[in-house]
Order: structure tokens, then sequence, then C-alpha cells
């Protein structure tokens, strides 16, 4: 990659990360193109020509941050760190994600946008579910999750578990506005009924 290339890269990081930021804080129909233009340092014109409309920055601001979220969730799975820790940073976060869009995180990836919902669906399937097998397979040969569940329909779980977080974005808050929730759910997820 060339000087000018590098240079167009960074210029493209620096309005992401500007616009991750303001749709963190202020979800993503308040925030303008004005809005990302000056806290990146850049002219309007600049985020046009690198992204063409504002609904394709939200779409690549997402997919690149789903990236980010999925080096960061591998990180964590392959660590050298006990098992239950390293499950209980993974769901929290996950729930800490949701709540930072204000619940409009669900509807753009999940409802209103199908080539997000592709995208989501390419990256759960290629990348996310190969990491989270292992993981759970781990979890049952460290004794950690009963072993007269099978691999099969413990992903079948997950994929449950997921389906309702990203089509309830009202079920996600609850879980986010309650910790103590959350740290049940995950014991629930881990032990069963019967503990």
């Amino acid at each position: 990659m060339d000087g000018f290339e590098k240079r167009k890269e960074q210029k493209k990081e620096n309005i992401r990360r500007a616009a991750i930021e303001l749709f963190q804080n202020h979800g993503f129909k308040k925030v303008s193109i004005s809005d990302i233009a000056k806290r990146a340092d850049v002219s309007q014109v600049t985020i046009y020509n690198h992204f063409g409309s504002k609904e394709e920055l939200i779409r690549d601001v997402l997919q690149w941050y789903s990236m980010i979220l999925l080096a960061r969730y591998k990180s964590i799975m392959e660590s050298d760190r006990p098992y239950l820790e390293k499950l209980e940073e993974i769901v929290f976060d996950k729930s800490e994600v949701v709540s930072q869009f204000q619940g409009e995180l669900m509807q753009t990836w999940m409802q209103n946008d199908p080539e997000m919902q592709e995208f989501m669906n390419n990256l759960y399937a290629n990348h996310v579910m190969p990491i989270a097998r292992n993981f759970f397979n781990d979890g049952l040969q460290q004794g950690h999750i009963d072993r007269k569940f099978s691999l099969e329909s413990i992903m079948v779980y997950i994929e449950i578990i997921r389906q309702g977080l990203f089509r309830t974005p009202e079920i996600s808050e609850r879980a986010q506005s309650n910790p103590g929730l959350m740290k049940e759910l995950i014991r629930l997820m881990t032990y069963g009924l019967n503990g």
C-alpha cells in the first residue's frame, strides 16, 4: 500500500471512529454527516466521497465494528483465563454493545437492512459459530457444562438465545439494566435448572 492509500485508509478509519462514538452516544437518527465530519476533522464531501451516503456509512461502520468485536471475542475465548470468567465477560460485553446503540442496533442489523442481515448471517456462520463451537466444546471437556448435553444441542440453544436477543431488543435492555439478572441467565445457561 502506497502513501496515498495509507492516508486514505487512515482518514476512513478516523471517520468510522468518529461515527461509532457519535452513534453510541446519540443513536443513528440524531447524528448527521455534519456532526461526523466535525468530529473526524474532515469535510462532509470527504465522507460522501468515501462512503456515498449516511446509510452506507452506517452499514460500513457496523460491519467494521462487528469485525472488531469478533476479534475481541475470539481473543477472550482463546485466552488462558478460567472458562466461566470468559463466558461472563462475553455475555456482559454483548449486552453492553446492544445498549450502546439505544435499541437501534437490532433494528438496523436484523430487521431493516437485507445487506446487513446477509453480512451478519455470513459472519455468524463462517466466523462466530466455529469459534463458539470450540469454546463450548472446551466447556464440555473441562466439566463446566454437563456432559449429558451434546455440543449440537448446546449450539441450538445458543442460536435460540441469539435470535431472542437480536429480534427482541427489550430482552437485551432488561438484562443490561439488571446485572443480577445477567448473572442468573449465565448461570442458568451454564448449569441448567437443576444447578
